[in-house]
């Protein structure tokens, strides 16, 4: 008996549109409906939602980390959510927003009301997914589904707020900010919890072990020959590409910072903007400027 998949792209972008207006297969889709899913990444994502464990994504910037949630949400037709975390981001701040300055303003005004009231916080994506009902701008024929949550750069925050989404995530349940516990509303199933870290801060050994781990892998020229037919559609060229790919090749062994996928493919897209072709001198200026980073002369390196 074979793996039974619980995601299976081939399946999914098949599916006809719905109606949330996810495109059918085969119109104009954005970048942000496009993504090369190798048999690596799905088998990760099928055992982050057999177990029910976040999804820990790794990888350089630029690698296709963030862009994995919202393309699973696509296909599976799920509600999406997603914060990016900054230096700044508070351990409760998935959770919940405190509306610092209307309660001030209430205070003053001598109309402060009851602590932990819905006017003094906004619900964070956490929340949303395991209430749909917290969610007044969702996307009413996906109200019914379950949730992807992405939570970006994980690694910009400090260590205790990973670290604080150890029990709701583990139990699907937080104390909110009327000091209550909230739980996921009847029969909202688990989210699909994705976290992304371009690991330039060490995570926990507790909160690695919580997760499945994905490290993207360097992009082979393959990958990325499939990844610019995929974005580049009936502006794909082919002879363009396998230059950029050969160039791309040279430049991720050599000293200089490696180029990510992201910067090949606006190598790729500056050039057909500019009407360069393989045939045109300048697309290797382009690349010097775009693509290769840490030479003094990009013409004279390339």
């Amino acid at each position: 008996m074979g793996l039974i998949k619980l995601f299976d792209p081939a399946e999914e972008t098949d599916r006809p549109a719905q109606a949330d207006g996810t495109p059918a297969r085969g119109t104009a889709r954005l970048d942000e409906q496009v993504y090369l899913f190798d048999d690596r990444t799905v088998l990760a994502v099928n055992v982050a939602l057999a177990s029910g464990r976040p999804l820990l994504v790794l990888g350089p910037p630029g690698s296709g980390k963030s862009a994995l949630a919202p393309n699973v949400a696509r296909l599976m037709r799920l509600r999406y959510y997603a914060e990016v975390v900054t230096a700044r981001t508070e351990p409760h701040d998935l959770l919940w927003r405190e509306e610092a300055f209307r309660q001030l303003n209430d205070a003053t005004r001598g109309t402060l009301g009851d602590a932990g009231s819905r006017a003094y916080f906004r619900p964070g994506p956490l929340w949303k997914a395991l209430d749909p009902a917290m969610d007044e701008e969702g996307v009413p024929a996906l109200r019914d589904r379950p949730a992807v949550v992405l939570i970006d750069e994980i690694d910009k925050a400090d260590p205790d707020v990973p670290d604080a989404l150890l029990d709701p995530l583990n139990n699907l349940r937080f104390v909110g900010p009327d000091r209550r516990t909230v739980t996921a509303a009847e029969g909202t199933a688990a989210p699909l919890v994705v976290i992304t870290s371009n690991e330039e801060r060490e995570l926990s050994t507790a909160f690695l072990r919580r997760c499945i781990l994905l490290r993207l892998r360097p992009p082979g020229r393959e990958h990325l020959l499939k990844v610019a037919r995929l974005h580049m559609g009936d502006d794909y060229d082919e002879a363009l590409t396998l230059e950029l790919a050969d160039m791309f090749d040279n430049e991720s062994v050599a000293t200089r910072p490696a180029a990510s996928t992201a910067e090949f493919l606006d190598t790729l897209r500056a050039c057909r903007q500019m009407d360069l072709t393989a045939d045109s001198p300048e697309w290797r200026a382009v690349a010097g400027l775009a693509m290769v980073k840490g030479s003094p002369d990009p013409s004279s390196s390339i």
